[in-house]
């Protein structure tokens, strides 16, 4: 939040011909009475303003200070609530997109409404009425333009959602209002700057530090003036008084938001049913095995968060398989019939875990110069429209769970897009290619659809939940149960007939169909991270790759093949956890959401074991035992880049912070769990009831 004597740039020229008005008048008599006398300046003369008249007073250069007192003005602080904690999983670049689109959109409320912009500060954002042009009706004004903006905001966040990625849409605005007298002036120096001072600007930024999301407070000073223009009915007082630094108690308001508030911009993205869609065939392991049936057409039901959700998917996979295609082109590929690559898919024996491989091979072609513009290649009408249709049938494979759900796949997939973009060999590697990642898109491609598809059905409880069930899925398979389910369904859809127009533009050839499928295979099962004995051979394979067990023997090629293998890997068990390892609040969301999955399961008897009196040490030794040393791997080895520290930075930070506040979170997730229990109870009654 900006200090109580912010300083902010100059970027509105109606403030700054206001301020230099005086300049120019002084300027212009000061000539008149050089031409008639032209007397030698004294210490006393007011210096002028612009840098080709400055005189010097004592040898020292010398301008006239602008500066004025505005004795009614109403200035509003307005900060992005869940900012801090959504810029920590996105890139810079996003971020800043983000900040553009949400300011830009203000800048234009503010023209049209005579209102000034001071400037922003992070992701704070300052404006003020009343100056450089005095008005009386400077609270109403400002009233109405912190409304309006609290309204164009849900528009903008709704809209970004399709490319900013999963929670944009949850960012608002909180804001504050205090009325008052404030000095404005330009501070000179290293870079000039435009600044306001005052206890008006204080308090107005009190106002929005003790507010609330979605909510404009207001003082009793910008009130009063409400009132007195006839606007009693806008404004109702806090139900508690508010501590106030420097001033004590206060006594607040809440500007009320108009009823069409929460009208944002509606979106067309398409969104899923809760019917399940997959393939109604070649599934070799049928037996025992929860059928999906494919329909014609994926329904669609009026769901935009999980709409938003899918166009962001099919934008992320659209830009990454434009990128296979171009590759594909410069080296020559053909394309594969969809009678070769339906023919495939009956020659699979056993299970997905079967086919996990040590080490992937990886194609050693190098990086063109010629490469294109992803953006700029087109894709095919059909391709693009499969490809929607499939990444909407995946989303209504997964189940209502609090954890393991389409939202929690797309958070996943977010990490994973931000991982790729900062994977980089260490320093010392001898082929300084990121181990040939970058210049694979069909990896790429693998690794955000693996994301995307690695909990599709998840039952919602843990495998050895499944086992102690003795459930139809723990009977074909011994282990991965969940992970080995999501892959084989998934990848019955993907080679169901009606998707092979998109299928043979990800795969050409059968020898991309199987390598494609081996890294899917590879990456989803890597995301069971409760067997130990999988953990085990994940921990061996990582020290013949980095460690100290590196396999002298092996050619430059087959070391780079099982780096490459390992670091993909490492990516999706990062992605998939990812919230332990980013801001807190992000953290606690996903944590919580998590405990709730658990103490459902508990609750209904599927589960002997209440997560409420272990979750507290399960956390810790989670972060103990499989975070931090997995932070601490990828930092050594600098696989993720820059990244690399920032993640173990995070990881370190919420280990200590749920040390110290962790019974206090358990205690609020317990809470919040009945709370949802109840309302699903109550739901479930008025459902009979209208039967």
């Amino acid at each position: 939040m900006p200090s109580s004597h912010p300083c902010f740039h100059i970027t509105d020229s109606q403030i700054r011909d206001q301020l230099l008005e005086q300049q120019k008048s002084a300027q212009a008599l000061k000539k008149k009475k050089a031409v008639k006398s032209k007397p030698a300046p004294s210490d006393m003369e007011a210096p002028l303003l612009s840098g080709s008249n400055r005189i010097e007073l004592g040898g020292v250069p010398h301008q006239r200070t602008i500066a004025d007192f505005y004795p009614q003005t109403t200035i509003m602080f307005g900060d992005i609530v869940g900012f801090t904690a959504w810029s920590s999983v996105r890139e810079p670049a996003h971020v800043f997109e983000l900040l553009e689109a949400v300011y830009a959109a203000f800048d234009q409320i503010a023209k049209k409404r005579r209102v000034f912009k001071v400037e922003t500060v992070g992701d704070s954002y300052v404006a003020v009425a009343g100056l450089p042009e005095p008005r009386k009706d400077h609270a109403v004004t400002m009233a109405r333009f912190a409304r309006e903006c609290l309204q164009v905001m849900d528009s903008v966040v709704r809209r970004l959602e399709i490319t900013l990625g999963p929670d944009t849409a949850d960012l608002t605005m909180r804001f504050g209002l205090h009325s008052g007298a404030v000095t404005a002036g330009v501070l000179r120096g290293e870079r000039t700057r435009f600044q306001l001072f005052g206890d008006t600007m204080n308090t107005a930024s009190r106002m929005e530090s003790t507010g609330q999301p979605r909510r404009i407070q207001v003082s009793q000073d910008t009130a009063e003036l409400l009132r007195s223009a006839g606007k009693a009915s806008w404004v109702s007082p806090r139900e508690e008084m508010i501590q106030i630094k420097g001033k004590g108690m206060m006594v607040t308001y809440w500007l009320s938001v108009s009823a069409n508030s929460h009208d944002g911009a509606s979106t067309s993205a398409e969104s899923v049913s809760e019917d399940d869609h997959s393939n109604s065939g070649g599934d070799l392991l049928s037996k025992g095995r929860k059928t999906h049936t494919l329909s014609s057409k994926p329904t669609v039901v009026n769901d935009t968060k999980t709409g938003r959700l899918i166009e962001w998917n099919v934008g992320v996979l659209s830009g990454l398989l434009r990128r296979v295609i171009n590759k594909r082109a410069l080296l020559g590929g053909n394309d594969m019939t969809d009678s070769e690559s339906d023919s495939s898919s009956s020659h699979h024996h056993g299970t997905a875990l079967d086919e996990v491989q040590d080490v992937l091979q990886f194609p050693r072609a190098p990086q063109s110069t010629r490469e294109k513009n992803p953006d700029e290649i087109p894709l095919n009408a059909t391709v693009a429209e499969q490809l929607h249709d499939f990444v909407v049938a995946v989303a209504a494979m997964y189940q209502d769970n609090s954890f393991h759900n389409f939202e929690h796949a797309s958070h996943v997939a977010m990490s994973m897009s931000k991982l790729l973009s900062r994977v980089a060999s260490p320093n010392s590697s001898p082929t300084p290619d990121d181990y040939g990642i970058s210049s694979d898109p069909l990896a790429q491609f693998a690794c955000i659809f693996a994301a995307i598809i690695h909990d599709a059905d998840h039952p919602g409880v843990p495998n050895s939940t499944l086992a102690a069930e003795n459930s139809q899925l723990s009977q074909v398979y011994v282990k991965s149960a969940a992970e080995q389910n999501s892959f084989e369904i998934c990848w019955n859809l993907f080679m169901d007939a009606r998707y092979g127009s998109f299928r043979n533009a990800v795969c050409s050839e059968q020898s991309e169909l199987k390598r494609f499928r081996q890294i899917l295979i590879n990456l989803v099962m890597a995301t069971d991270i409760l067997d130990t004995d999988l953990a085990g051979v994940r921990t061996q394979r990582w020290e013949k790759a980095f460690g100290s067990k590196t396999d002298l023997e092996e050619t430059l090629n087959d070391k780079a093949d099982r780096k490459c293998t390992v670091v993909l890997e490492t990516m999706m068990q990062a992605a998939d956890i990812s919230h332990t390892m980013q801001h807190w609040h992000v953290y606690c969301k996903w944590n919580s959401r998590l405990f709730a999955e658990h103490y459902a399961a508990y609750a209904s008897g599927r589960s002997d074991r209440d997560p409420s009196e272990e979750w507290y040490q399960r956390e810790l030794d989670f972060f103990d035992s499989y975070v931090i040393p997995l932070a601490i791997r990828s930092d050594t080895s600098q696989t993720f880049g820059a990244g690399s520290s920032e993640y173990l930075i995070y990881a370190q930070r919420n280990r200590k912070e749920w040390e110290d506040r962790g019974h206090q979170m358990v205690a609020r997730f317990v809470e919040e769990s009945n709370k949802q229990s109840l309302t699903h109870q109550q739901a479930d009654s008025h459902a009979l009831e209208l039967t």
